[in-house]
């Protein structure tokens, strides 16, 4: 299981240049915005996202079949890419931290520009991908990673799709809708709500795609 965790971290290796553009890319829309949320979300989220890259690489060399080979059974093999997105979880959050204290030792902005809710907001939205991935890795152990995809994109329309029909309604009927109390809830407790739904997220989903992997034939 340790060799499967390696070999999706040696993946990393082959992209780090484009999180350095992407690091820098996102540092000058801070700077020219004033407001440094940006720099600190962006290159963590990308890094956390990685995982699901590490399932288009092993369709890709059809690594799969021969991890299958290996005297591994599939809990544990399913169980290393949770540990790995684990790891990049750690990764990312220790990466946004550190670009965190570097913009306030070195550029010094104002409070309106760094401040530490912007730490709380790189985790709901760490909390968010991890809960994308908790629905999504069930799915690619089924169907695959391509198929998958196309559950997802689906998935992503018709909820913007929704949430189109329900502004319409909203501006159409004149409804006076108080989102006051929905925004004070997710300031005051929106990171404990979030780490509490994904870590049982998480469990469901390793369970699930443990079932579904089952049923899958190679």
């Amino acid at each position: 299981m340790k060799s499967l965790i390696i070999k999706d971290l040696m993946f990393m290796k082959t992209i780090w240049v484009q999180w350095v553009f992407l690091f820098f890319g996102s540092l000058a829309i801070s700077v020219a915005m004033g407001n440094y949320l940006a720099a600190i979300c962006v290159l963590p989220l990308i890094i956390l996202s990685s995982g699901v890259n590490t399932f288009q690489t092993d369709e890709f060399y059809n690594t799969e079949s021969y991890t299958l080979s290996f005297p591994l059974s599939r809990k544990k093999i399913i169980l290393s890419k949770y540990l790995f997105t684990l790891i990049l979880l750690l990764i990312a959050t220790y990466i946004g931290l550190i670009i965190y204290l570097l913009v306030a030792l070195t550029i010094k902005p104002g409070f309106n520009g760094l401040n530490v809710d912007m730490i709380k907001y790189l985790v709901m939205l760490e909390a968010s991908s991890l809960i994308v991935d908790a629905l999504f890795y069930p799915i690619i152990y089924r169907f695959g990673c391509e198929k998958a995809k196309t559950i997802l994109i689906t998935a992503v329309v018709v909820l913007l799709g929704v949430v189109a029909i329900l502004s319409y309604v909203i501006n159409t009927y004149n409804m006076n809708v108080d989102f006051t109390g929905v925004l004070s809830f997710i300031q005051n407790y929106g990171v404990y709500v979030l780490v509490i739904a994904v870590t049982i997220l998480m469990i469901i989903s390793y369970f699930v795609s443990v079932l579904l992997y089952k049923r899958r034939d190679y």
